[in-house]
């Protein structure tokens, strides 16, 4: 049976649920599996990690559903300093902290036969990975292109430098393969779906309200609720672990604000919804969040309309796009979601069809970028 070991800057025990945590509960499947969470530290619990309600379990391991946990916690951790003049005291920083990783983590790497390496943070792990276990195998998972979420220089270069000591990389959309120095490792691996979710029935939590949900604070634009809610005033718009960003929320009734809660607890608010929302701000946004976005898959898995920026769309039956800050497109997209009555179904494999592709990519040629295109 295989022993895999996730490298990752979420913990595998954070309420909010991302396709790292997905991959992590297959594999669990399949043998013994271990989480070590990076990049938390009181600096970064300032700038409201998500794993701050972590903290107490930090430095110590734990199993949950039959995974080891480790979340990492120390005074400081490495950032980007942006600058070009402070590049060579950004990489000491990222030198100091690989040299002071705990003793776990490099018993972790020796033990392990698959080591996942998610982007962000853990690419600066890779040769030390492949200096402490010459014969594992190395899979990048490539949830988004580093440039694209602020990732630092030292971070970039160094995935740049040793990109050839990863046997397999996982691109969940096409889009991402411009991120890469080549991509003659890579696999192409959508977020996968777990059908037996929708299959369940759960409580409506709306009562006789029409209600719709947003889940997440990616990106999360408040002025797209700040307009809507007064259009539709029949409706309640349910916004769950925005964060911080619903600071930005009008005061008004039919505007629902709930804490970040674990993920099964969300499948309700989804279920039950007349439509869901994905309120992308418009920022550089990436063509790669056509594929990569978890809610709007989840809300196709479920059989609900999405309302989304047009950016988003893709080709995707039962979404509908509006413009960020243009009232007379979001009505016309929310109307057209509450109009909609065609059957919605999603084309897409499971989480365990996409571990397998990541664990014997040969089998698969045919998702190898080489032979898909």
């Amino acid at each position: 049976m295989p022993r895999s070991l996730v490298i990752s800057v979420h913990d595998f025990r954070s309420r909010r649920k991302a396709s790292v945590h997905f991959i992590t509960q297959e594999l669990a499947k399949r043998g013994a599996t271990r989480f070590f969470s990076v990049g938390f530290s009181r600096l970064s619990e300032h700038r409201g990690d998500t794993r701050t309600d972590l903290k107490d379990r930090a430095n110590r391991t734990e199993i949950v559903d039959g995974v080891q946990c480790y979340l990492y916690h120390k005074t400081w951790h490495p950032f980007t300093l942006r600058k070009a003049a402070l590049l060579p005291f950004e990489r000491l920083l990222f030198r100091a902290y690989r040299a002071t990783m705990p003793s776990i983590f490099r018993r972790w790497v020796r033990w392990a036969d698959f080591i996942f390496v998610e982007s962000g943070m853990s690419p600066i792990f890779i040769a030390d990975i492949r200096r402490l276990n010459p014969n594992a195998k190395i899979i990048y998972l490539a949830s988004d292109d580093l440039s694209v979420v602020g990732a630092a220089e030292t971070v970039k270069r160094d995935f740049v430098k040793h990109f050839d000591k990863i046997d397999t990389v996982r691109l969940p959309s096409r889009f991402l393969l411009d991120g890469l120095p080549h991509g003659r490792s890579a696999v192409f691996a959508p977020h996968g779906i777990d059908r037996s979710l929708a299959e369940k029935s759960y409580p409506n939590p709306y009562g006789t309200r029409k209600g719709c949900v947003s889940v997440g604070s990616m990106l999360f634009d408040a002025s797209f609720f700040n307009i809507a809610a007064p259009l539709f005033p029949d409706v309640d718009f349910h916004i769950i672990g925005a964060g911080k960003a619903v600071e930005g929320l009008d005061d008004r009734p039919n505007i629902i604000v709930h804490a970040e809660m674990p993920f099964a607890e969300t499948l309700p608010y989804v279920q039950h919804a007349a439509f869901g929302v994905a309120p992308y701000r418009d920022a550089d946004t990436p063509k790669y969040l056509i594929d990569t976005s978890l809610k709007l898959k989840q809300f196709g898995l479920f059989g609900i309309p999405a309302v989304c920026p047009d950016f988003a769309l893709g080709d995707t039956p039962g979404r509908f796009g509006y413009r960020p800050g243009n009232a007379d497109s979001i009505s016309a997209a929310i109307k057209s979601a509450l109009a909609y009555d065609t059957p919605i179904s999603i084309d897409a494999p499971s989480w365990s069809d996409i571990v397998d592709r990541l664990l014997t990519p040969d089998r698969f040629p045919e998702h190898r970028f080489s032979s898909a295109g």
